[in-house]
């Protein structure tokens, strides 16, 4: 298509006309679609981002926790078998002090025969000698006696230990098994949760593919509608303006705005406002459409001025 020459009344009259008119309102319509399209595809990217983020997480948790309930079951089977060492090791001791407590108790018996048999040769009034010998027998088996008896108190105290640290260790295989359960579901709930967001992200994949056909789709109207533009109104098109020669003046171009910006660019842009630019410089710097075009050395001091001053007169910053 070749890009036609214009007059300023021209594009004026074009953009005032019905065909233009409902053309503008299906690219605004496009846009529209556009932009809300883009904003779910970006709000769902966003979410099935996190949600797969927070799966990979929770399964990472669940796996720990697993691992954490098998600590607290390999800590009760150690703790069983040290229990079953404590028995085992009790039941010796229970059976040497019952052997020592024998033992003890004939001592005992002895120790009271000796002092009998010292008490009657006092009475028989016997001679120094033999009482100095019965005397040291009833000592001799008092310590002996006094021997026997610690051993076997002593035998005792290590039994009640044993039976004290078995009952301990007992307790703590059966505290550490509810642990090991417990800890278990809540690895196997984990699990589930992260069964759940798995499936989640594989839905929201799903809905993102298609909000990114939705946004292909919205794009490929809005570029047809230029493209219609191009067609039915014999101008270039841009993405946000649209571009027709300048009849009277082959250094200048009309530029129709398709858009409302307020500080990319050097003018105030204005939805359906017709600009004036150089060919050189294009959008760069615009210019308020003007049915007599400026000489070229008045193009060129309006353009320094714009970059020595700002947009509200304020001469900028040189060097």
């Amino acid at each position: 298509m070749i890009l036609k020459q214009k007059r300023l009344n021209e594009v004026r009259a074009l953009i005032a006309s019905a065909d233009f008119q409902a053309w503008w309102a299906q690219l605004t319509a496009a846009r529209t679609a556009l932009k809300e399209s883009e904003g779910r595809y970006e709000e769902l990217l966003g979410q099935t981002t996190l949600t797969e983020f927070r799966a990979e997480l929770t399964q990472k948790n669940a796996i720990d926790t697993l691992y954490r309930a098998g600590e607290h079951e390999d800590v009760a089977a150690n703790m069983l078998f040290e229990a079953s060492e404590l028995e085992n090791k009790s039941f010796k001791f229970v059976a040497d002090f019952e052997e020592q407590r024998i033992r003890a108790s004939d001592n005992w018996y002895r120790l009271g025969a000796a002092e009998k048999r010292l008490e009657e040769a006092r009475d028989k009034k016997r001679t120094p000698a033999e009482l100095a010998t019965l005397e040291r027998g009833v000592r001799q088996v008092a310590d002996e006696y006094s021997s026997e008896d610690g051993r076997k108190a002593r035998l005792w105290d290590e039994v009640e230990r044993l039976w004290a640290r078995c009952a301990e260790v007992s307790l703590g295989v059966a505290e550490q098994r509810a642990l090991g359960k417990k800890v278990r579901r809540n690895a196997e709930e984990l699990f589930g949760v992260a069964e759940e967001r798995k499936q989640r992200t594989k839905d929201l994949k799903a809905e993102t593919e298609a909000a990114a056909l939705a946004v292909e789709g919205a794009r490929a109207r809005r570029s047809g509608l230029l493209e219609d533009a191009r067609e039915k109104f014999g101008c270039s098109v841009g993405t946000d303006f649209l571009y027709f020669r300048h009849r009277d003046d082959p250094r200048f171009a009309w530029c129709v705005a398709l858009l409302e910006d307020r500080e990319g660019y050097n003018l105030e842009v204005k939805p359906l406002s017709v600009y004036q630019v150089d060919r050189t410089r294009g959008v760069a710097f615009l210019e308020p459409a003007r049915a007599l075009p400026l000489s070229q050395e008045e193009g060129d001091l309006r353009f320094e001025e714009y970059f020595l001053k700002g947009r509200k007169g304020e001469v900028r910053a040189q060097g």
